[in-house]
């Protein structure tokens, strides 16, 4: 393990602002062709203002670059790791690939939405907006600055509704799942340096202890909040 030099956080600038190129350019190729498309087969569309227009690039462009930098910095961090962190690191993905085979497929599905959840609100009030327009455009009697200002609150009530959906599968209780999935505790720097053939036999067995103690004090904290819900109750 070694500290981040000037070199290090300018190659990791540089893979994100490469990542958000490649996004850029992704999010402009698909705007343009949504664009084209609309154009020759909504006369709707060819009416709206252009900030409106301009707007729809917004929307599309700007979550491809931040995605995509995001992703590419990440990717940048996990190609420096090296020795016993990327053993480790290793190791996790394995656990998780097993545990992600030995899945049903109801479950795969449960719990790929459960971890991309947010961006499947995202999704869906970009979706709803569009069906929302859909169906609102098909009034003739309506401006289209009305149109498009009923479209939007189709489309926040249906997001509304989308977010309480996603509280609620947040707030469910996971241990009546059957295979619920369980955090990997020895996923940490601890987990590292207990691995690391440097550590002589009272280094290790100084972090059993502290260990221990962690274990001690979470279990004890556990207690205590459960003995003061059941106070209130």
């Amino acid at each position: 393990m070694k500290l981040a030099t000037k070199e290090d956080i300018q190659n990791y600038n540089d893979a994100t602002i490469n990542g958000g190129l490649r996004g850029a350019a992704l999010g402009v190729g698909l705007s343009t062709s949504l664009f084209y498309i609309l154009r020759r087969q909504s006369a709707y569309y060819r009416n709206l203002p252009t900030p409106l227009k301009a707007l729809g690039y917004v929307v599309i462009i700007m979550p491809c670059v931040s995605i995509s930098g995001e992703k590419a910095g990440e990717a940048y961090t996990r190609s420096q790791y090296d020795g016993i962190a990327k053993r480790e690191l290793d190791r996790e993905a394995q656990i998780e690939h097993e545990r992600w085979q030995n899945l049903s497929t109801v479950q795969k599905g449960t719990d790929w939405a459960g971890r991309h959840k947010y961006g499947l609100v995202g999704a869906s009030w970009v979706g709803s907006l569009g069906l929302a327009w859909g169906l609102v455009s098909r009034n003739k009697l309506q401006t289209t600055s009305q149109k498009v200002v009923q479209a939007r609150m189709w489309a926040q009530g249906l997001t509304v509704g989308l977010l309480m959906a996603s509280a609620l599968l947040t707030g469910f209780d996971s241990s009546a799942v059957e295979e619920p999935r369980t955090p990997h505790e020895d996923h940490t720097w601890r987990a590292i340096l207990e691995s690391d053939p440097h550590l002589n036999e009272e280094e290790r067995a100084r972090l059993h202890e502290i260990k221990k103690a962690v274990g001690d004090r979470k279990e004890q904290l556990v207690k205590q909040t459960a003995k003061k819900i059941e106070e209130k109750a």
